[in-house]
C-alpha cells in the first residue's frame, strides 16, 4: 500500500491530466451521443446508442480534430523554442546567449553523446503523433462530411477532394487557431506573471526580463 501511494505521488501531475483526459472523454461521448441522436431523430432516422455512436464520423471527427491540433501545439512548442526566443519568458532561451547542455556536469563528463534521434525523440514522437491523427481526423472528417450529404440526399465525396475542401480545412485551421493562441497567451503571459509554486512559471522574485527561469 505504501509503495502504491508512493507510485501515485510521484506520478500525480501526469495522473491528474490522463483522469480530467478520460472525464472530458466520457462526456464526450454521453453528449455527443444525446446530441447525435436527437438531430436523427429530427430527420426520422434510427438512432444509435453510445457504443454505436463510437464508430461515427461525427464522434470520430470531433475527437481527432482536436487530438491532432493538441499534439500540433505542443510539438512546434518544442521545435521552435530549439532556436527561437522570447526575453522574459518563462520557456526560451536566453536572447543573445548560448544554450548550455542541461546534462553539462561531472557525472556527464566522458559518456558517450546519445545518438541523432535519441537526441531528437521528443520532437519525432509529436511529429509521428500528429501525422497519424491529422490521418484519422481527414478520415474521420471525411465520413461525418458524407453522413450529412446522405441527409440531404447528395451523393458522397471522395477523400481526395474532401481533403482539398474548404469545408475541412475551415475546421481544421479553427482548431490550429485556438491552440496557437493558448501557446502565445502563455508565453507572453508568463514574461509579467507568476504562480507562486508552479515549475511551470519563473520565480515570484524574478525580474520580468529574466529569460528561461524554469529551465535552470
Amino acid at each position: 500500500m505504501r509503495k502504491l501511494a508512493k507510485w501515485i505521488d510521484d506520478h500525480s501531475l501526469l495522473l491528474a491530466f490522463v483522469f480530467l483526459f478520460l472525464l472530458c472523454f466520457i462526456g464526450q461521448i454521453i453528449s455527443g451521443a444525446d446530441q447525435y441522436n436527437q438531430n436523427q431523430s429530427m430527420q426520422g432516422l434510427h438512432t444509435v446508442s453510445r457504443m454505436q455512436y463510437l464508430a461515427t464520423g461525427n464522434f470520430l471527427d470531433g475527437m481527432f480534430s482536436n487530438w491532432q491540433a493538441a499534439v500540433l501545439q505542443l510539438g512546434t512548442l518544442i521545435v521552435f523554442a530549439v532556436f527561437l526566443k522570447t526575453r522574459g519568458a518563462a520557456h526560451s532561451l536566453r536572447p543573445g546567449g548560448q544554450r548550455k547542455p542541461k546534462t553539462e556536469g561531472k557525472k556527464h563528463r566522458g559518456k558517450k553523446q546519445r545518438s541523432w534521434l535519441y537526441r531528437n525523440s521528443l520532437s519525432l514522437a509529436f511529429a509521428l503523433l500528429f501525422g497519424i491523427f491529422f490521418g484519422l481526423h481527414l478520415v474521420a472528417a471525411s465520413s461525418a462530411n458524407n453522413e450529412q450529404r446522405a441527409l440531404m440526399h447528395q451523393p458522397p465525396i471522395g477523400l481526395g477532394a474532401f481533403a482539398v475542401s474548404s469545408t475541412f480545412w475551415f475546421e481544421t485551421t479553427q482548431t490550429w487557431e485556438a491552440e496557437f493562441m493558448a501557446i502565445a497567451l502563455y508565453i507572453f503571459l508568463s514574461i509579467y506573471l507568476r504562480q507562486e509554486g508552479s515549475p511551470e512559471s519563473k520565480p515570484v522574485e524574478a525580474s520580468d526580463n529574466e529569460t528561461g527561469e524554469t529551465n535552470k
